[in-house]
């Protein structure tokens, strides 16, 4: 076994973390503009700020427990991106990371609810096309924590590689290693990623505004949805991953 340190460095591949199949208004035919609007509104406050009682009152079938499993979700599926994107790889060659413990998956989730709290957006518009569908414009001003924790990776990461580095992992046997490369090597990589990742919280800011279009098509019964692929794109403008 070749034993050496396999890890990322911040190389994270990213497909936004909207894990929900098609999120749908549960209006009937004839729904306004505003309406459309309002239907996006709630599903942006609820999955990125928590915000659930606007989802509840706008849909008649859906619970306060469903709106907090919406958020759940969006907050985990980054939460396990940031990890697995960053973390490092597992020795089987898979080119999966290593597992993170169930302590830091708490604690990340924990740091982007905190992160999304900020996220900043607003519904400018609808209009009603010609096919019957609504194009809802939404304008964003992407947050820029991940560029902060990019840009601070070798700083934050010192004192991490002064210690590990010294370790002679080639007196090990192949057992030996593997044990040190997931406990301590491994888990530390990831407590010190938490570590910059919370250190830069305060310090995010915003970059220029974007804007994308959500198109809110109506199905035959009448009700409106919107795409996996729209949301995946807006998702990818809450936080900016260009870096």
């Amino acid at each position: 076994m070749k034993k050496t340190v396999q890890t990322k460095i911040f190389a994270m591949a990213l497909t936004g973390a909207m894990l929900l199949s098609l999120a749908a208004c549960g209006a009937g035919k004839g729904m306004s503009t505003e309406e459309a609007s309002e239907c996006v509104q709630v599903e942006l406050d609820t999955t990125y700020k928590g915000q659930f009682q606007g989802f509840v009152d706008f849909y008649s079938n859906v619970t306060t427990d469903d709106a907090k499993s919406q958020y759940d979700a969006n907050v985990e599926g980054e939460a396990y991106a940031f990890l697995y994107g960053l973390g490092p790889q597992a020795l089987d060659d898979s080119g999966d990371s290593v597992e993170p413990t169930e302590m830091q998956l708490h604690e990340v989730k924990e740091l982007y609810k905190k992160i999304y709290a900020k996220a900043d957006y607003t519904v400018v518009s609808s209009t009603k096309q010609d096919d019957g569908t609504f194009a809802v414009k939404v304008t964003i001003r992407p947050l820029d924590i991940l560029h902060l924790v990019s840009d601070g990776i070798e700083e934050g990461f010192a004192g991490f590689w002064e210690k590990f580095e010294a370790v002679d992992t080639e007196s090990m046997s192949d057992e030996e290693f593997e044990s040190w490369y997931v406990d301590p090597f491994a888990k530390e990589y990831y407590d010190t990623a938490l570590d910059l990742l919370e250190s830069k919280i305060d310090e995010m800011g915003y970059m220029d505004e974007k804007s994308i279009v959500i198109q809110v098509q109506q199905s035959e019964d009448g009700s409106l949805y919107f795409s996996d692929e729209d949301w995946v794109n807006l998702d990818n403008l809450i936080i900016d991953y260009n870096f």
